[in-house]
């Protein structure tokens, strides 16, 4: 067994509740807070936080930063020939898979312990990823991969080696192609439950648009015809008020990025709405287009919808934690892991009246530290 006591001022609970003490760490998981003990303490002076999570990027992005300034999104990401396509095909392997250290290195900067890739370019593209992620124990990766064409043997072959898939959109496939590949998840399902199915949806008003005209509903009702049930569904800036009942009766939760939907110029999400209804997290999508800074995230969201910032925090954490499935993470809490973002005692935390506010608005990149338990 091994016994850890960390000291320290702590967010606790689903609350946030400002905890300072010594809590008990048994074999990697959080036992309580102890008065007992005086010796061989571990001792941190900032706040110890639930660990930052990111529940989108598109990492490989990070190696064709800030092309297409003010072009449209589907001139720029739209497969397959989309600005962003050809631009990453340029690109060797030895450059994404730096792109990609360099992205994982500021992620851990920020704080960010998880987070979820759309790893493109089907079973190269993960691999890629898996390279990349040899040098880092933190942030881990759930990491989605998609298919170069619908094709079943290679969908099996992206499942064998991933967390799952991670569509672009249902537009960009034909009912009998979306039916195939979620056949093909279902079977992978059954011997795994944590496998996920996620997919863009609602991302702007043209991808609304086109369902309609082709199809005659919305993506979301047209998923649901399908029989297509994802476990979550990104960014949904554009959802109908029957897409938002379909959500809720079929309990799939929304990944927000806002940052990205206003940096792309297609509107903005209604988040409140969301909030109240459905289970909400938040990713920061391109790194092509955003950094992947959580807390700037968190920030933009307080000061465009003064969403309570508890809420928020919860949408980075215990949400995210819960929408990719993460076991017994996303709170410091008994029971949960004792995995934990540090933040320093700046002046970013210092003198606050409201701690949750503070981590939430005024947090940077130069706040957090990699402190190690071990």
């Amino acid at each position: 067994m091994i016994l850890l006591l960390l000291k320290g001022k702590f967010l606790y609970g689903e609350n946030y509740e400002l905890r300072k003490g010594t809590l008990v760490i048994e074999d990697g998981i959080i036992k309580g807070f102890t008065n007992e003990h005086d010796k061989d303490v571990i001792e941190f002076k900032g706040l110890i936080i639930p660990p930052l999570i990111n529940a989108h990027t598109h990492i490989a992005d990070n190696s064709i930063k800030d092309i297409g300034i003010n072009k449209t999104l589907d001139e720029l990401v739209k497969p397959p020939n989309g600005l962003k396509h050809r631009y990453l095909a340029e690109c060797n392997d030895n450059m994404l898979v730096e792109g990609m250290k360099l992205g994982l290195e500021d992620m851990k900067e920020h704080g960010i312990k998880f987070f979820c890739d759309f790893r493109e370019n089907g079973v190269k593209g993960i691999n890629l990823l898996k390279t990349a992620l040899k040098s880092y124990d933190y942030p881990k990766a759930i990491i989605l991969g998609r298919p170069t064409k619908v094709d079943k043997k290679e969908v099996e072959e992206i499942l064998e080696i991933s967390d799952g898939l991670g569509l672009s959109g249902a537009n960009e496939f034909e009912n009998d192609e979306l039916k195939l590949i979620f056949r093909v998840f279902k079977r992978f399902k059954e011997k795994d439950d944590k496998k996920l199915f996620a997919i863009h949806a609602a991302e702007h008003e043209g991808a609304l648009k086109y369902s309609l005209n082709k199809y005659g509903m919305t993506e979301i009702e047209r998923l649901t015809y399908l029989g297509v049930k994802p476990d979550f569904i990104v960014h949904g800036t554009h959802l109908t008020n029957n897409d938002l009942e379909l959500l809720k009766e079929n309990n799939i939760p929304v990944v927000a990025c806002v940052r990205a939907n206003l940096s792309f110029n297609v509107g903005m999400p209604k988040l409140n709405e969301l909030n109240e209804n459905l289970l909400v997290g938040i990713g920061t999508d391109n790194f092509m287009a955003n950094s992947p800074s959580i807390f700037k995230e968190m920030d933009f969201i307080y000061k465009l919808y003064h969403i309570e910032p508890k809420d928020i925090l919860r949408m980075a954490t215990i949400n995210n934690a819960k929408i990719l499935k993460l076991e017994n993470v996303g709170l410091i809490e008994e029971g949960f892991k004792a995995i934990f973002t540090f933040i320093k005692p700046t002046n970013a935390i210092l003198f606050s009246k409201n701690i949750v506010a503070s981590v939430v608005t005024r947090c940077e990149k130069g706040d957090v530290v990699d402190f190690r338990l071990i």
